[in-house]
């Protein structure tokens, strides 16, 4: 009997060792299958995880610069604005034969030599040998609407005069006596002065002489403001207090140097026509003074 237990008991652990065997061998498939899915899960997570990463960009190097056989044009420098320049209001005329010089408005008409005006002013001199030298006249149209007609400076020199003889006048029509001389300071110059009027009231003319010795010769300045309208017109009439104001400012600015007499003399006495063309041959020099107040 009891033989038979020991068999017994030996084949039921043979059979369980066989049935356990079995087993493994029936799911070791399955379980390497699934380890081989789980590795392949584990390695598709891992890379899809990496490509998300931004990717890190590797610049190439910079390849150095060629530097170029050809001269480099220069740059031009930008061109300087240009400034406007403004004209002087005045101009400057100069005698070098008689040292003479002054200013006078720019807009003024300037006229040199033996007749330099249109309207030619006769000199007032006491002695005959005048010279014309130059003249200025203002624009016609100076004062509009009223009966001013014209106006003038005219410049001669009288080389034939004494000093006495300068600062007389000649004798006015009607009136055969000399005229006296009235002493008058204008600028830096110390002048005698003879002031007239000539004309009826619709055509008249009023005149002013300024006298002044230099050099040995008489230096003449002869101021004429003139004034016309019909007998029908109505105009203004013009202040020709005011016109001469604008004249005697021209014989204010004179100016008359010291020059050789005796040359002057020469030159007006024995040949004066030649005087008179080195007279026109002067001309007018731009001045950048002022306008004169």
């Amino acid at each position: 009997m009891a033989t038979i237990n020991r068999i017994e008991g030996k084949g039921i652990e043979k059979f369980k060792q066989i049935e356990g065997d079995g087993w493994l061998s029936a799911s070791l498939p399955a379980i390497c299958a699934g380890t081989v899915m789980a590795v392949v899960l584990f390695l598709a997570i891992s890379c899809s995880r990496k490509s998300d990463k931004p990717a890190v960009k590797i610049d190439a190097p910079a390849a150095p610069a060629v530097r170029s056989s050809e001269p480099v044009a220069a740059v031009p420098a930008p061109e300087a604005k240009k400034v406007k320049k403004h004209r002087p209001r005045n101009a400057t005329y100069v005698n070098s034969l008689y040292g003479i010089s002054f200013s006078y408005p720019r807009k003024y008409s300037l006229q040199v030599g033996a007749q330099p005006s249109s309207k030619p002013l006769p000199a007032n001199f006491v002695k005959p040998g005048a010279i014309g030298i130059a003249a200025v006249d203002l624009p016609d149209d100076a004062y509009p609407q009223t009966d001013f007609s014209s106006a003038l400076m005219s410049v001669s020199v009288n080389p034939a005069l004494t000093a006495e003889e300068c600062a007389l006048f000649a004798a006015t029509e009607g009136n055969s006596d000399q005229v006296q001389p009235v002493p008058v300071k204008v600028g830096a110059n110390e002048f005698t002065e003879f002031e007239q009027m000539d004309g009826p009231a619709e055509h008249q003319s009023d005149r002013k002489y300024f006298h002044l010795f230099k050099n040995g010769a008489c230096y003449e300045f002869a101021l004429d403001v003139e004034t016309s309208r019909k007998a029908d017109e109505d105009l203004r009439q013009v202040e020709r207090g005011k016109v001469f104001q604008q004249l005697e400012r021209i014989v204010a600015s004179v100016r008359i140097k010291e020059i050789n007499p005796e040359k002057s003399l020469e030159a007006a006495t024995t040949a004066p026509a030649a005087a008179a063309a080195d007279a026109t041959a002067e001309k007018a020099q731009m001045s950048t003074s002022t306008e004169q107040k």
